[in-house]
């Protein structure tokens, strides 16, 4: 039996909320009230972000424990956010929470749990850890997971025979839609063509395209008409590219699915569907849990009372979670001191207390136009979604030369390339300008991936030097003792045969020094196109990706062989930059 982790003698965050929070939160509630919602004060907090979802709210029930079923405990941690952790929530009795567990549960997944169950006020005073069988504990998910891909083979067959059924192509939607967010998919691609063998839908999982289902045209027509129709896009034109939205609530909680279409040839479209989901936003604290470093760096940044401007750039490529760090940086501001504005293209999460403009391709406005707008706006912190261009780029350093921090995104290799990358953007005439200000106003440049993480139930062990031999071992920096994981090749039915579950942050951070000489010293260096050399500048806090690597390896959350083939892979992109 264990205790929750975080409880105990520590003090509680509640008592150390600011005033001026919880006043706001009273605004909020009566506002909420007088439209027929009532929200406790706590729930209001947390969902503005002022409350750490670590902290007890036990008191919430005024003592009281509710029982609640496996399937209940469902609606608060989604049967694949359990599979994902390995686990299986069995009940909730009298404030006994009962675990299975195939292997283990990490300290930061059993956080994860009692936090989502606390976020829905649920008391919980001790939890019970129940090893199980692997097998049986695979058997056990299954049977308590949806059924929709099941029933989604029944509803096609029934759509073959009468397309028109307006309430079977509802049901497929909502299927698929379930289905898709059940096996941890980010994006669901469907193809819509003349040739029934090219009809499929696909689901991008864990970074991986995967082919689910092939239905024929008269099948996948009227579900596409459907989903444009629903995303307020026109339904009857597919000679052109088209974006709009639509929500779907699934256990409890709405998703927001971003719907983008594109006509190909010969005479077909594409529809790709992003999905939203809240419940994967990552707090800062669990975003960066594994880098101390990086954590403390940033909030001296973004806590600082100056008004001296700064700019932090989160760098990586298409689908390496780019958004969901800067979101999870948005939640540490306090938003109830400072005024903070958003320019994305488009908005992807709503953000409470944070002012969000969205720029689309039919916008008449830029995002450099609407940078430079909010100039007149009184603002502490800008959001830039992505500076893809160069009027984005030296509008966001103008913002930061008048005093504004801004945070936002750019597509780079690596945490220094990012520097080379922002030099590109910039035009000849505004050029020594531009780099002036980065290099005074460069706060953080941290650059990510995400790499697959093992599956927790069938993943084996073994010692390192059996896994790497010990000349290796020294290579990669791995004590030979050392117990490392490997995916099973086999997998098993929590994983799909795939021995990988999931994804993780592989993180690289640069932090340039803060003094002006050395500042100086950097911004000559990228005037002279010479930027590898700015981790050697005194002062500089650098840390490598290979050290991120490395430590997911002794973590045991990615694959030992995967993790080796990662180090070289660096090592011959550094060599290939000249560092």
């Amino acid at each position: 039996m264990s205790e929750i982790p975080g409880s105990g003698s520590a003090p509680d965050e509640a008592s150390r909320i600011p005033q001026r929070h919880y006043e706001l939160a009273l605004a909020e509630q009566v506002m909420r009230r007088a439209a027929g919602r009532h929200l406790t004060v706590d729930e209001i907090l947390h969902r503005n972000g002022f409350l750490s979802e670590s902290s007890s709210r036990s008191k919430a029930r005024g003592g009281k424990h509710e029982d609640l079923t496996m399937q209940a405990l469902r609606l608060y941690v989604s049967a694949a956010n359990q599979a994902a952790m390995g686990v299986c929530l069995l009940d909730l009795r009298q404030g006994v929470l009962r675990i299975a567990v195939g292997d283990r549960l990490d300290d930061a997944d059993l956080i994860r749990i009692t936090n989502s169950l606390q976020r829905a006020n649920r008391e919980i005073l001790k939890i019970e850890v129940e090893p199980w069988d692997r097998t049986e504990l695979a058997r056990l998910m299954r049977e308590q997971s949806e059924v929709a891909g099941e029933r989604l083979l029944r509803i096609f067959a029934t759509l073959s025979r009468d397309p028109d059924d307006a309430m079977m192509i509802e049901q497929a939607l909502n299927d698929i839609l379930a289905e898709a967010l059940q096996s941890r998919t980010s994006d669901i691609h469907l193809s819509l063509q003349e040739d029934d063998a090219r009809c499929w839908i696909r689901y991008r999982v864990d970074g991986d395209l995967v082919y689910r289902h092939l239905i024929p045209h008269r099948v996948m027509a009227p579900i596409v008409t459907r989903i444009k129709t629903d995303a307020k896009m026109d339904a009857a034109d597919r000679q052109h590219p088209q974006d709009g939205r639509l929500a779907f609530e699934w256990q409890g909680r709405m998703i927001d699915v971003r719907v983008a279409a594109l006509p190909v040839a010969p005479s077909g479209e594409k529809l790709t569907l992003r999905l939203l989901d809240r419940e994967n936003l990552r707090s800062f604290d669990e975003l960066f849990m594994h880098a101390p470093v990086v954590a403390e760096r940033l909030r001296k940044s973004i806590h600082g009372h100056m008004k001296d401007g700064g700019l932090i750039v989160v760098s990586g490529p298409t689908g390496s979670g780019k958004s969901t760090t800067l979101y999870g940086i948005i939640q540490e501001i306090d938003r109830s001191a400072r005024a903070v504005y958003s320019v994305e293209a488009p908005v992807e999460y709503d953000m409470p207390l944070v002012d969000q403009t969205s720029v689309t391709d039919n916008s008449a406005n830029s995002i450099a136009s609407i940078i430079r707008a909010l100039m007149r706006h009184d603002p502490d912190v800008i959001i830039v979604g992505e500076m893809r261009d160069n009027d984005t780029v030296e509008a966001a350093l103008r913002a930061t030369e008048s005093g504004h921090m801004v945070i936002t995104t750019v597509h780079a290799v690596d945490a220094l390339h990012t520097l080379d990358r922002i030099d590109g953007f910039l035009s000849s005439a505004y050029r020594t300008s531009g780099l002036y200000i980065l290099g005074h106003a460069l706060i953080a440049s941290l650059s990510q991936r995400l790499v697959k993480t093992v599956c927790p139930s069938c993943h084996t062990r073994d010692t390192a030097v059996r896994v790497y031999g010990g000349e290796r071992c020294a290579d990669i920096g791995i004590a030979p003792d050392e117990q490392l994981a490997l995916a099973n090749k086999a997998g098993c039915d929590l994983c799909n045969h795939t021995g990988f579950l999931g994804r993780t942050l592989l993180l690289e951070a640069m932090f340039p020094p803060e003094d002006q000489a050395s500042r100086r010293a950097i911004t000559e260096m990228m005037v002279s196109n010479v930027t590898s050399s700015v981790v050697d500048v005194p002062g500089t806090v650098y840390m490598p990706r290979r050290e991120s690597i490395r430590d997911l390896i002794r973590r045991n959350a990615i694959d030992a062989n995967m993790g080796a083939s990662l180090m070289v892979e660096e090592a011959a992109a550094r060599q290939g930059r000249g560092r």
